[in-house]
């Protein structure tokens, strides 16, 4: 069987063949089919903005002048790729409801009908001064918050939208339950799928236009025996002597008296439409992103659309914006062409023209049925799969949500719904990501270096020991999750839990909260619980109630000095002031020990003092008598990582002893004082040479304190790295 290959923008093959060839349409043959929906849509939206006017200027030239010169205006100004400009659906019906408005309180205010349309251009040129303002704040970068579920279901919501206004509208008839809407159904229905069929069939064709204009022949055919134009079917206007542009009249009119009475009830409309217009372009931006590539700057776009949608308003049109639909059907046909952007532009100019002239022989149910078409092309393809659904039924059920609440309730409440939609995905996804690494097993352990007895206790046992480490912001939702995975995780066998938020950017109050009540119920339950690298302002929120360390380093320290604790008396190892050499003497003969004891030197080290600094070149090794000694990498420790931390009878120093490098690191007494011995190598070497079988005991020490070391090391790494 043949193979077949799909063109990335048109999605249509051309078979040739064995083989299928992808042909996408030409720029004007794109251009041709997203006409075909602008001049519907266009009509329907301009005669219901512009009915109030009437009985002064004809409604199709006001519906196509605003159709054609504005998209026009931005096509030359401000062209790009992959965009059409034309009037959208939340323009003009905020437009109208402008004009309603204004039109409504024209007798009190003695206007006229151009006056009307003055003062409507004010208002909807302030819309666009707000949304130029939101293009300054940069607005854009909200739109990376939405996620994919609510731009598709915006775009299919755009699309049903259009499909339910052609149903209500009896697909032209006028009403749904006009006796005429059958035959107008047909009609339209039999556009759609024409126009289905010719744009499989040939890609290259503005298959839409084709099925229009061979729909309109039909019917007027038909109606050679009574059933075509006029007796069932509504043309798409009246006939009508060609028109000009209605132009405002500036004159006369009493701006405090209108600003005084619907001011306030002005303004709100214009808020509503720069919010709902910016989000809508917003959003289209980003789906040309992530769907198509073609990188914008959105902020700098909806500047560029504001100053000129406020100039095209103040000659009273329709303003101009991005339209998601029509630039989808030439991304489909042609892709990212500013060729078709152009032709588009221009056929809209040459249909304002020509329009009153042959406009009148359409059907209006054709036109219907290129909206329906168009609406239906406008949902996302992967919407209407079912594999996607079984796959991400989340995000599919998310998306229809979005585009039902578009399609029944309009945009303003899919506005809310959508950003509803996108706070519950963002605390979904932070909270089923909130648990960057769960250890229930004891793989971590701290810097905290002890003596091979105390080692050996602790390593078996920290297996009590569960560490969570999180990440994301903490808000209200995210916390409630974390402490219901946390107490569903934990195991009889846990004494301690650790929670490791150097990765937690910021917490909320409500997250505080959940916080506190959790170490609360863990306590209760005999578990005690620690929280690593807790902010300082959320650290002095929870108070007292939440133990809290600097890091997850000395969080472990604590859980392994909680399970040393737990040693009986007679297991404990204590250091003794007459073993100075501690781990590094033992297996030594009295003779070779008191010789080696009295070539050491004792040193104090105050409190918060350095014993010595990365790069120094003595040799010594030191042994801790009382204290602890911490080595870091960079002094003062608070500004460096803690590499170790070594106590009473354990030694130190032994890499620049051994070979004699520079130091690596700083050493120095964190917190209270130290007492140390000293033991020089030069002093080692004589004694060595005096007693050559402890030396190698003492060679062999160093060496397995090493090898502890190292593997330590070696654990800590594979558990950064896991």
């Amino acid at each position: 069987m043949p193979d077949t290959q799909v063109h990335p923008e048109s999605a249509t093959p051309v078979r040739r063949g064995a083989r299928a060839v992808p042909v996408p349409a030409s720029g004007m043959a794109a251009a041709w089919s997203a006409a075909a929906v602008t001049v519907p849509h266009a009509v329907g939206l301009g005669l219901l903005a512009f009915a109030p006017l009437a009985a002064d200027h004809s409604l199709a030239a006001l519906a196509l002048w605003s159709a054609a010169l504005p998209g026009l205006l931005l096509t030359l100004a401000a062209p790009r790729a992959g965009v059409v400009y034309a009037p959208t659906t939340v323009v003009a019906l905020l437009f109208a409801a402008v004009l309603a408005t204004v039109h409504g309180a024209a007798p009190g205010l003695g206007l006229n009908a151009r006056q009307v349309l003055a003062v409507t251009g004010t208002t909807v040129a302030l819309a666009f001064v707000f949304q130029w303002l939101l293009g300054v704040l940069r607005l854009a970068s909200v739109a990376r918050f939405l996620p994919i579920s609510v731009t598709h279901g915006f775009a299919a919501g755009v699309g049903l939208s259009m499909v339910l206004g052609q149903v209500r509208n009896g697909f032209g008839s006028g009403a749904l339950g006009d006796e005429r809407t059958a035959w107008h159904a047909l009609a339209a229905l039999g556009v759609a799928a024409l126009a289905w069929w010719l744009r499989g069939r040939w890609p290259r064709m503005p298959g839409l236009l084709t099925a229009v204009a061979v729909v309109s022949v039909a019917v007027a055919v038909a109606g050679i025996w009574g059933a075509g134009l006029g007796d069932v079917f509504v043309a798409a206007v009246q006939p009508s002597a060609f028109a000009g542009p209605l132009w405002p009249d500036w004159g006369g009119v009493p701006w405090m008296a209108v600003a005084e009475r619907h001011g306030q009830a002005l303004v709100l409309l214009a808020l509503l439409m720069a919010l709902v217009n910016s989000l809508e372009v917003l959003v289209f931006h980003q789906e040309l992103e992530l769907d198509h590539g073609l990188r914008v700057d959105a902020n700098a776009a909806l500047r560029r659309e504001s100053l000129l949608g406020a100039l095209c308003a103040l000659v009273g049109m329709i303003p101009a914006s991005t339209s998601a639909s029509r630039s989808r059907i030439v991304l489909a046909q042609a892709g990212p062409s500013l060729q078709a952007m152009r032709w588009h532009a221009a056929i809209m100019l040459g249909v304002a023209l020509t329009g009153a002239w042959w406009l009148h022989w359409v059907p209006m149910a054709c036109l219907a049925g290129g909206l329906v078409l168009a609406g239906l092309l406008q949902v996302p393809g992967l919407m209407w799969s079912s594999q996607y659904a079984r796959q991400a039924r989340f995000t599919w059920v998310q998306s229809w949500l979005v585009a039902l609440v578009f399609a029944v309730f309009g945009g303003v409440v899919a506005l809310v719904a959508g950003l509803v939609v996108a706070t519950f995905v963002l605390l979904h996804d932070s909270a089923t990501t909130v648990l960057r690494h769960v250890r229930m097993d004891g793989e971590l352990r701290s810097r905290r270096l002890r003596r091979a007895a105390s080692d050996g206790w602790i390593a078996p046992r920290m297996n009590q020991v569960a560490v969570f480490e999180l990440q994301g912001v903490m808000s209200f939702g995210v916390a409630a999750h974390l402490a219901e995975q946390v107490r569903l995780l934990l195991q009889p066998r846990h004494r301690w839990a650790v929670l490791d938020a150097s990765r937690v950017p910021a917490w909320d109050s409500t997250a505080l909260a959940q916080l506190r009540a959790l170490v609360r119920d863990l306590q209760q339950q005999g578990i005690a619980v620690a929280v690593a690298s807790l902010d300082g302002i959320a650290a002095a929120q929870v108070g007292s109630a939440v133990r809290s360390f600097a890091d997850l380093d000395r969080a472990l320290e604590w859980a392994e000095a909680a399970i040393l604790a737990q040693r009986p008396q007679h297991l404990r190892v204590r250091h003794s002031d007459s073993d100075p050499l501690g781990e590094i003497g033992e297996g030594l003969q009295a003779q070779a020990r008191q010789a080696l004891e009295a070539v050491l030197r004792p040193q104090l080290v105050p409190g918060h003092s350095i014993v010595f600094a990365a790069g120094d070149t003595d040799r010594d090794l030191l042994i801790v008598q009382s204290g602890h000694i911490t080595l870091v990498t960079h002094w003062p420790a608070a500004s460096g990582l803690r590499l170790a931390t070594v106590g009473p009878g354990m030694a130190f120093g032994e890499m620049a002893f051994l070979s004699g490098a520079p130091r690596t690191a700083c050493a120095g007494t964190e917190h209270g004082k130290a007492r140390l011995v000293r033991l020089a190598r030069a002093d080692f070497d004589a004694w060595a040479q005096q007693h050559p079988q402890a030396a190698l005991t003492v060679m062999n020490n160093l060496a397995q304190i090493g090898t502890r070391r190292l593997a330590a090391t070696t654990r800590q790494l594979r558990a950064v790295l896991e």
